[in-house]
């Protein structure tokens, strides 16, 4: 065999001619690739297969869970379903999941010659990339042609009219207007205005309906139950604004009781209708609320119809420099406090069934509604929320946006989270067709969430919209 057949380097030496050969195997040249790899489709294997074909060995790192920043219902699959995927390739010589936030430790444990990541990235800006040059790691971009995960998956998601409607906002360029908005309206200061109130859920489970009585039984431990502030206090941390404050007094305390296994609510009880607030009480926080109203740019207002908004009251948010409103109808108030009770806002933030008491038109068309209420409110902007039909709004023209959310957990205080975020963003001049899409995707956040457990952040609400517009 002649010295050209080995692999490897040759080094010559005196002695034995069996020992003229030394025979060096070259170091084995690992690849690493790290990505969720959500959904894994044709761009994730020509992005594997180039990977692959720089080195002698790839290994792919998988994002966990929990750090998946996709938005909401992301990921798909789960970290487990994603690493059996990759290692199904023939490309692929080992997957693992990554359980830290970066890609560092990953590199870290595998020590490759090189680092691979997709088309849309660039190598100098990947946060990695001084853990790269401290090991003496090869970061290298593949030129395989991008596919979007996100998009497969909402074509999956979401019925086809939705998805068109998705495609329109993309090429109208709606994302880059609402993170603009966003940061303008960072710079506002934003006041919060409505009742507190004490929602606590008891839990129970069904009996069914006793023999001699048309009533529902159920059993539960008294103790078995949680308690949110909700009302104002839980709709002003809706979107994480930079200067907020909710502005308020008394307490309404609701106690529902809940389907331990399905979440769903049997029947309520309020502990009282409206606030008892005395003569001294209400002209302190008359005072305040002025205050309020005078150094804030932007008035958020949620009348929940519990007796803290009177005509005095009313009148004061109404010199709002902005005043994003939304008026509440509830077991404790229905019919008796409607959003025309106010007689000018700049946004008006309502769910159809109340629009349409406001106006006392049952089955008309939801713009002869809307039309009838501009008529009585001096404003030119209106969202009117319907459920699973999506949203309507009301400005320069009308439209649609779609619903975005398929199963709902909780409706409850839906519709505050969207004013909550919707609102400051129109007031920084976004456009009412993009917060329309803005509101639809906070309020299927919201419906995800069991009471007020926890707001919506504003990380969730972006990378939502990426996950949709990109």
């Amino acid at each position: 065999m002649s010295l050209a057949s080995y692999a490897g380097v040759t080094q010559w030496r005196p002695g034995n001619i069996h020992d003229a050969l030394t025979v060096v195997p070259p170091k084995e040249r690992v690849v690493l690739c790290h990505g969720v790899f959500d959904l894994l489709h044709l761009g994730h294997i020509r992005h594997l297969q180039q990977a692959k074909s720089w080195g002698d060995k790839l290994i792919v790192s998988v994002t966990a869970d929990e750090h998946v920043n996709k938005g909401m219902g992301r990921p798909h699959f789960t970290a487990e379903q994603r690493v059996e995927a990759l290692k199904a390739l023939e490309c692929v010589d080992e997957a693992f999941i990554n359980y830290d936030k970066d890609p560092c430790a990953a590199l870290r444990r595998t020590t490759p010659s090189i680092y691979v990541k997709g088309i849309d990235y660039t190598a100098g800006e990947l946060p990695e990339a001084a853990t790269c040059a401290e090991l003496g790691i090869e970061i290298k971009i593949t030129d395989t042609d991008k596919w979007s995960s996100s998009r497969l998956i909402n074509s999956e998601k979401f019925p086809q009219e939705t998805c068109d409607y998705l495609q329109r906002a993309r090429e109208a360029g709606f994302l880059p207007r609402i993170l603009s908005a966003f940061e303008a309206a960072d710079k506002f200061k934003i006041a919060f205005v409505g009742e507190t109130i004490l929602d606590e859920y008891r839990y129970v489970s069904g009996l069914g309906k006793p023999a001699k009585e048309n009533i529902i039984a159920t059993y539960g431990n008294p103790e078995d139950g949680e308690q949110f502030y909700g009302g104002i206090v839980a709709a002003s941390k809706h979107g994480e604004w930079a200067d907020h404050d909710h502005y308020t007094t008394g307490l309404v305390c609701k106690v529902r009781y809940v389907d331990r296994d399905f979440n769903r609510k049997l029947f309520e009880v309020y502990e009282q209708k409206e606030l008892d607030l005395n003569a001294q009480r209400r002209q302190e926080f008359n005072i305040v609320l002025q205050r309020a109203v005078d150094e804030s740019d932007v008035v958020v207002m949620l009348d929940f119809g519990h007796g803290l908004m009177r005509k005095a009251e009313r009148k004061i948010v109404q010199s709002a420099k902005f005043l994003a409103l939304n008026s509440q109808s509830n077991a404790g108030n229905h019919g008796y406090n409607p959003v025309t009770l106010y007689s000018r806002a700049d946004f008006v933030c309502i769910d159809d069934p109340e629009a349409r008491l406001a106006v006392a038109m049952a089955s008309d068309p939801i713009d002869h509604v809307v039309s009838s209420l501009s008529e009585r409110i001096d404003c030119r902007k209106f969202l009117i929320t319907h459920g699973r039909n999506g949203s309507f709004f009301y400005g320069d023209r009308y439209g649609h946006a779609p619903v975005l959310s398929a199963n709902a957990v909780d409706t409850m205080g839906a519709g505050d989270a969207v004013i909550a975020v919707t609102g400051p963003l129109l007031a920084a001049g976004l456009g009412l067709e993009e917060a329309a899409l803005v509101g639809n995707v906070v309020g299927a956040i919201k419906v995800s969430i069991l009471g007020h457990r926890r707001h919506v952040n504003r990380q969730e609400i972006v990378q939502t919209l990426e996950s949709l517009l990109k």
